[in-house]
């Protein structure tokens, strides 16, 4: 045990103190945050039942709305915080111990400052002796959160514990037993089949088990995966191995921890790879990477073929598909940031019959954070200029944005200057859940998409399917090469008029999402009736909303494939990175 003398800046190491155990629990029940040594990381933990403790953590951690995950004793114990049903307990039993995502019961003793403005909570059983006695020794469900400095890769040794996790917590409670390898938790949330479970992240859940593959490398295959939510895959044979979750790569401490990771997982199976793939975009630490290594071979993919190469790879599938990918962001190859895509994947060989009209993004990234923005431009580009500046002083969702902003902004978005066009779903997602919300600011990655989903009824809700689609503009035949786009300005300004008439939040959510699942099912269908095609794969981050996946499911029933031993997110991107790989080496290309 090790803990503060006085001052945060600096725990003093007592780890052979006996009473450890007690002392560390005495510290939870007052309140305190430890920083605790686990199996393939360091957590950061506290008292799930103080919301004064669960705010001081987000205030040190600097993590003011993303939820975080519990751990509780037992499956009983689980279902008194969430609804869990056979198969999410099943997961939540096995002796991987993946975090369970589910709905939240209430009212429990889980203070609300834990998940935020989720509705959700995040649960996970103790996966080792040391959890074990600390939860008894506790006795009350305790936040467990990745041990790292705000965002950067989970710390692993002792001496990185005491210099980077210090000014986070009040004591350490260590072991002597060396973590030789970063590994974090994994995540798995309920899919729409039967209520089974379906992975989000890799964690201890998954690696290094082996996704066998329809046929085998000629050599070793190195997939780099991503940028975020970055996860590599190393294929040897007929045996794709895909890393736990390895961080962000935005920041030097995460890349170069997400390089030391990688060449680490070669030396655990044995080989050094000299075929490599990647994604398309130059700026991706990944793709830096796998240009910089000396390599026989490299193979660039694009983002969203990879997505749906994923779920080929892994169901074995020996027939062109239909590829519905929705994601936040991708590298598109027509000057465009791609995310609401349709594609045929045949083999290596792609083409893009439609896709979903692009939004302006004025600031770029800073949209992503800021959704007030990408509102602003969805209102200018269906409404128009003059009455989106109007609507602005209005809606909820532009509250505390000075007006010289707005305007500044609605400049940019005219002239196109610092506006990158953007088509990803979960752009849309929260340019629409901040006018219907009244959400300016987005506090974690996926925010505003969760926060919708949750009003349109969450798990487990029929909204889709009982909700009027809003109106959208289908894409007619043009015979063009250009893909069609589907057009969603008529929602905006249906979604405007409601909201303007007092349309409660959970009506526009359901409507929303309907339109959505209603657009995108009718022009599959479409596309299978004029090529003959059997088989419709779901993928990207977006599809990890149950609206979006079971209503399309049902829509298009008998024909939809998800992939579910990897994430449908960017944590499964470098399976389908791989599989292009593999057929480049038989020499399909794109």
């Amino acid at each position: 045990m090790a803990r503060g003398c006085g001052s945060r800046a600096r725990p003093a190491p007592l780890s052979r103190a006996r009473g450890a155990l007690e002392a560390a629990a005495s510290l939870l029940r007052e309140g305190k945050i430890l920083g605790v040594q686990g199996l393939g990381a360091f957590h950061l933990v506290c008292d799930a039942t103080s919301a004064s403790a669960v705010a001081e953590l987000r205030r040190r951690k600097r993590r003011d709305e993303k939820p975080f995950a519990i751990m509780v004793p037992d499956v009983p114990a689980a279902l008194e915080v969430a609804e869990l049903g056979d198969e999410l307990q099943a997961a939540l039993a096995s002796p991987a111990r993946p975090i369970v995502l589910a709905p939240s019961r209430a009212p429990t003793a889980i203070t609300p400052e834990v998940s935020g403005p989720s509705r959700r909570t995040g649960v996970m059983l103790p996966y080792s002796a040391l959890h074990h006695l600390l939860l008894a020794e506790a006795g009350r469900p305790l936040v467990f959160t990745s041990g790292n400095p705000s965002g950067g890769p989970a710390v692993i040794d002792h001496a990185e514990a005491l210099r980077a996790l210090s000014p986070s917590v009040d004591a350490f409670l260590l072991h002597d037993r060396a973590i030789p390898r970063r590994v974090e938790d994994s995540l798995v949330a309920q899919a729409p089949i039967a209520g089974a479970a379906s992975a989000s992240s890799a964690g201890r859940a998954g690696s290094p088990s082996p996704i066998r593959l329809p046929w085998p490398a000629t050599e070793p295959v190195l997939a780099v995966g991503g940028h975020l939510k970055s996860a590599a895959c190393l294929v040897v044979g007929d045996q794709a191995f895909l890393t736990p979750h390895l961080g962000d790569l935005g920041y030097v401490e995460g890349d170069a921890a997400w390089r030391r990771d990688v060449e680490g997982f070669e030396r655990l199976l044995g080989v050094r790879a000299e075929v490599l793939a990647h994604d398309l975009h130059p700026d991706y630490g990944s793709t830096r990477y796998a240009i910089e290594r000396p390599a026989r071979l490299r193979v660039g993919v694009q983002h969203h073929v990879a997505h749906v190469l994923a779920a080929v790879a892994e169901h074995h599938l020996d027939e062109p598909t239909v590829g519905v990918v929705f994601d936040g962001t991708g590298f598109g190859t027509d000057g465009t940031l791609w995310g609401a895509e349709i594609l045929i994947v045949e083999g290596a060989r792609w083409t893009r019959p439609a896709t979903f009209r692009s939004l302006p993004l004025p600031g770029g990234e800073r949209a992503i954070r800021e959704v007030w923005r990408v509102a602003l431009g969805a209102l200018a580009e269906a409404l128009g200029e003059e009455e989106a500046s109007a609507l602005s002083e209005r809606l909820g969702a532009f509250g505390g944005v000075p007006s010289a902003a707005r305007a500044t902004t609605l400049r940019m978005i005219a002239t196109g200057t610092s506006t990158p066009r953007a088509r990803g779903m979960g752009r849309w997602f929260d340019a629409i859940g901040a006018l219907t919300l009244g959400v300016g600011h987005a506090g974690f990655d996926g925010h505003v998409a969760i926060a919708l989903e949750e009003a349109a009824g969450g798990e487990g809700a029929r909204a889709t399917a009982t909700a009027r689609a809003y109106p959208v503009a289908l894409p007619g035949a043009t015979g063009s090469a250009e893909p069609a786009e589907i057009d969603l300005r008529p929602t905006v300004r249906a979604v405007v008029s409601d909201l303007l008439d007092g349309v409660g939040a959970p009506e526009i959510a359901a409507r929303f999402h309907a339109a959505i699942v209603d657009a995108t099912a009718t022009v599959v269908a479409g596309i299978l009736a004029d090529t003959g095609l059997r088989r419709v794969v779901l993928s990207g981050g977006s599809m990890q909303n149950q609206l979006l996946e079971r209503g399309l499911r049902e829509r298009l029933a008998g024909r939809v494939v998800v992939a579910r031993e990897v994430p449908v997110n960017d944590g499964g991107l470098a399976l389908g990175q791989a599989w292009a790989a593999v057929l480049a080496l038989r020499g399909e290309t794109a």
